[in-house]
C-alpha cells in the first residue's frame, strides 16, 4: 500500500514531465503548424523568426535562461526536422544584452546562438540573420566595433541582397535608418539607392544595365528588417489568427524611431525598393498590415517573439513565395499557461490523495 502510494504520483509526475518537456513541441507542430500554398520547384518555403532574446550575464536568471533555451530549442528543432525548410531568417534580437558586450562577451552570446539555431547541415539548410537593437543598440548608442563583430560572425551587411529560386529579398538594418548622416546610415542609403535604380532597371525593358540582369526576370523584393515600417499603432493590425485580443497594450502609440521606423524612412524605402510584402520583428507581437503606396499596395508581417519570455504565447510565420503570391501562416508554439496547468495539478493530485 505504502509503495502504490508513493509510486502513483510519481508516475504522474514523471509522464507530466516528459509530456511538458518533449511530447508537447512534437505534438504541438504537427498538429497546429502548416504550409500554406504549393510545393512546387518553382515556390521556395522559410521561416520567419525574431526575438529569441538570449538571455546575458546581467539581466537573466541562470535557470530562466536554461527554461527559455530550452524551450525554444525544443520548439525550433521540431519544426525545422518535420517541415524541412530551406531557410530560416532570424529578423534581429538574436541576444538580450549584446549592446552591453565586449568582444569575448559578445563571441559567446553567438556561439550561443550558433549552438541552438545554427544549421546542422549547410547544404540542406541555410540560415539567415539581421542585427536587432538587442544585439548592436539603438542608433543613438551604436558602436562601430560592435557592428564590426556582428557583421564579421554572421557575415552581414546594412543592406543585403539575396536572390532564392529568383525572388529577391532585401536584408536592411534598421538601426541604419536613421537619416542623420552617420557612416553606417550613409552606407545604407548608398546602397538603397543604387539597388533602386537597379530593381527600376529591371522591371524596364528597355534598360540595359549589366548589374539590373541578376533581378530578371522582374520580381519585386520582399523586404525584412527588425523595425517594422511607420504606423501609429496596431490599430491597423488585421483581426486574424495572430492578433492577441487580450493583449492591453494593442493601442498604444508607437515612438518613431524606437517601435518602428520614422515615416521619412518608412517613405524613402517602399520608394526605393517597392517591395511586394515585408517582414519584421521588434514589437514581440504579431501583426498583418496592408500598406498603400502609389504604386500599388503589398502585406506587411510583423513576427511575433519566439520567446516565452516575452509573452506567454509565442509563434514564427511560414512562408511560402511562387511567382504570383506569397501565402504565410501563423505556428504557434504552447501556451505557457496550459503547459503550467498538468504541473500544477501535479500538487493538487497530491494533497488530495493524501487527504
Amino acid at each position: 500500500m505504502r509503495f502504490r502510494t508513493f509510486f502513483s504520483p510519481l508516475l504522474w509526475l514523471g509522464l507530466t514531465f516528459f509530456f511538458n518537456e518533449f511530447f508537447i513541441y512534437e505534438l504541438n507542430v504537427r498538429a497546429s503548424c502548416g504550409w500554406i500554398g504549393d510545393d512546387d520547384e518553382v515556390s521556395q518555403r522559410f521561416f520567419m523568426i525574431s526575438d529569441t532574446h538570449l538571455l546575458g550575464i546581467y539581466k537573466g536568471h541562470w535557470f530562466d535562461k536554461l527554461r527559455r533555451e530550452w524551450q525554444m530549442w525544443r520548439s525550433y528543432r521540431s519544426a525545422v526536422n518535420y517541415f524541412r525548410p530551406k531557410t530560416v531568417f532570424f529578423l534581429g534580437d538574436l541576444m538580450d544584452e549584446g549592446q552591453w558586450t565586449d568582444d569575448a562577451l559578445f563571441a559567446q552570446y553567438a556561439s550561443r546562438f550558433e549552438e541552438l539555431f545554427g544549421p546542422r547541415d549547410e547544404e540542406e539548410m541555410k540560415v539567415y540573420v539581421l542585427p536587432g537593437n538587442h544585439d548592436l543598440g539603438f542608433h543613438y548608442v551604436l558602436d562601430p566595433q560592435r557592428v564590426t563583430w556582428f557583421a564579421d560572425r554572421f557575415r552581414t551587411r546594412p543592406v543585403e541582397t539575396l536572390i532564392l529560386g529568383g525572388q529577391p529579398f532585401v536584408l536592411v538594418t534598421s538601426m541604419a535608418l536613421e537619416g542623420d548622416g552617420c557612416r553606417l546610415c550613409a552606407e545604407a542609403e548608398m546602397e538603397l539607392a543604387r539597388l533602386g535604380r537597379l530593381l527600376k532597371c529591371a522591371k524596364n525593358s528597355s534598360c540595359h544595365d549589366r548589374e539590373a540582369a541578376q533581378f530578371r526576370p522582374y520580381q519585386p523584393p520582399i523586404l525584412l528588417q527588425h523595425f517594422p515600417l511607420f504606423r501609429l499603432n496596431d490599430s491597423v493590425c488585421a483581426r486574424d489568427d495572430d492578433f492577441d485580443w487580450s493583449d492591453p497594450t494593442r493601442d498604444e502609440k508607437f515612438r518613431p524611431g524606437w517601435d518602428c521606423l520614422t515615416s521619412a524612412a518608412t517613405d524613402k524605402l517602399v520608394e526605393w525598393l517597392e517591395p511586394r510584402a515585408a517582414f519584421a520583428g521588434h514589437t514581440h507581437r504579431g501583426c498583418k498590415r496592408r500598406f498603400e503606396t502609389r504604386f500599388g499596395t503589398f502585406n506587411e508581417w510583423t513576427v511575433n517573439s519566439f520567446s516565452w519570455r516575452n509573452g506567454p504565447k509565442p509563434s514564427f510565420l511560414m512562408v511560402t513565395v511562387s511567382a504570383g503570391q506569397v501565402n504565410v501562416s501563423t505556428c504557434h508554439l504552447p501556451n505557457e499557461n496550459f503547459v503550467k496547468t498538468p504541473s500544477n495539478s501535479v500538487a493538487i493530485f497530491k494533497q488530495s490523495f493524501h487527504a
